[in-house]
């Protein structure tokens, strides 16, 4: 029940009991007469109305307190709409905060199950100070030098399987059972510092080794690797503890890797080297071509000044100077055709920059026999090329088997190359082009790519150097 009404019955309840008491009071006015006398009846009336007026007060401070409650109670009335507002606007708040939660809950869940992925590679990650201690190093210094991802990612993958044979103790077997001091506990501390010791000094020696590695001396830093990890386990050889094979295979693996960088990088370099030669040899090229063509105009226009002088001397001169004068025109008129013809051929070979010609050549006093040079050049006279090779950087001038003309030149060099390329003297650096190769075969593969056109020369004068074999031996015989 509401108190409001509550308060209205015990308010009425009270009221009620003020007329009962007076009209109880008017009743006893009425019985006065049977009280003894008047003093007796004023005393117990008296009494009497104390009593009432007690239960009065305690009635009216009821009254009072009920009536305090229902003012609190009609004011929270007057405010009930607006709190049912605001308990409407909470409730609408509650719903989304409810939503929210649901969903952070979902995300929770995913991240949780993250961290138990994480967690069961956090032990691993936990023992880096461990694994550097034996020298076993995030990202070996070497590996900044190896730009090749793929190099670089296989040599990483190899250093994660290094590191799981070091977690595991596989790295370097050794015996649980060995007694060194006659204490179990201080035996094991020992042999594991043995072992800690072996691994830092094999690992840092193998990142030296293996960042010193070039294409010349790969085989021998294998040997190195191998001689060092002997050395180490001689050194523990009281220990019954040595390297597991798997591990120093591993290490052969990462040095054969960084061998096959340095190798595909000095191929990079050979091959800029070897652009920058054909870009400095069309340049040098194109110079003689421009030339050419300047000296044939030159030349054209000479001719024709010449020619049309001896014409216009025709006219005047005498019949017994006719024939003459005739045969001086004749002679004008074929140099100026030749003049015309070589301004054509430089203007054409200056225009088609595949054109070129191959040479064969070889230097017995130089290479010795069955070795032969074949290159390529723009030149507009072939054997500038030949002589510049033959200049200062070989003993003896070399001798000339076949200069072809192509109308693409790179393509028939590249095709003899690579028809060769088994019989390279120089396996590693492409730019040097000498095969070992009978010279016949040579003549075959040319006969077969320009159809038979191409002229050789079988026999190597190699006049100097016979000459100087003769004049050595004379000088002994002397002597």
């Amino acid at each position: 029940m509401d108190l409001y009404y509550i308060g209205a019955i015990i308010a009425t309840g009270i009221v009620t009991g003020i007329i009962a008491i007076l009209v109880t009071r008017s009743s006893a006015n009425k019985k006065i007469t049977k009280y003894k006398n008047l003093a007796t009846a004023i005393r117990e009336t008296s009494e009497k109305l104390s009593a009432v007026q007690s239960e009065l007060e305690i009635a009216q401070q009821q009254f009072d307190h009920i009536n305090h409650e229902t003012t609190e109670l009609q004011e929270l009335k007057a405010n009930s709409d607006q709190l049912q507002v605001t308990l409407d606007t909470n409730s609408e708040l509650l719903d989304k905060v409810t939503a929210e939660l649901d969903e952070k809950e979902t995300a929770l869940e995913s991240l949780d199950e993250k961290l138990h992925g994480l967690m069961a590679k956090l032990d691993l990650y936990s023992r880096i100070d461990e694994f550097v201690e034996q020298g076993m190093f995030e990202i070996p210094a070497y590996l900044h030098e190896t730009t090749s991802q793929f190099a670089a990612e296989e040599i990483k993958r190899l250093r994660e399987r290094q590191k799981e044979m070091i977690k595991n103790q596989t790295a370097i077997p050794f015996p649980e059972d060995i007694e060194i001091s006659g204490n179990s506990s201080h035996d094991k501390k020992i042999l594991a510092g043995q072992i800690k010791l072996m691994l830092t000094a094999f690992n840092i020696e193998c990142d030296f080794l293996i960042a010193k590695v070039s294409p010349g001396n790969f085989p021998r830093i294998l040997e190195q690797i191998e001689n060092k990890a002997a050395a180490l386990e001689k050194s523990a050889a009281t220990l019954h503890c040595g390297f597991n094979l798997e591990y120093v295979k591993l290490k052969y693996n990462e040095c054969k890797l960084q061998y096959q960088f340095k190798l595909k990088k000095q191929e990079e370099q050979e091959e800029q080297k070897r652009i920058r030669e054909q870009i400095r040899e069309e340049q040098r090229a194109i110079k003689e071509y421009e030339q050419a063509v300047a000296k044939a105009e030159k030349e054209e226009r000479m001719y024709r000044e010449m020619l049309e002088k001896a014409r216009k001397e025709l006219e005047r001169v005498s019949e017994a100077e006719r024939i003459e004068a005739q045969a001086r025109i004749a002679l004008l008129e074929q140099q100026l055709a030749e003049a015309e013809e070589n301004g054509k051929r430089a203007k054409s070979m200056a225009e088609q920059t595949r054109r070129g010609h191959v040479y064969i050549i070889s230097n017995i006093g130089s290479f010795g026999e069955g070795v032969y040079k074949i290159g390529l050049t723009r030149r507009l006279e072939p054997m500038d090329r030949v002589k510049e090779l033959g200049d200062a950087s070989v003993p003896f001038p070399f001798d000339v088997h076949a200069i072809i003309y192509a109308e693409d030149a790179p393509n028939l060099e590249t095709s003899l190359h690579h028809r060769f390329t088994r019989n390279r003297v120089n396996a590693v650096n492409l730019r040097k082009e000498f095969f070992r190769v009978p010279l016949e075969n040579i003549r075959n593969a040319v006969d077969e790519l320009t159809e038979g056109k191409a002229d050789f020369t079988m026999t190597a004068l190699a006049d100097e150097y016979y000459e100087s074999r003769r004049l050595q031996g004379r000088d002994k015989a002397v002597a």
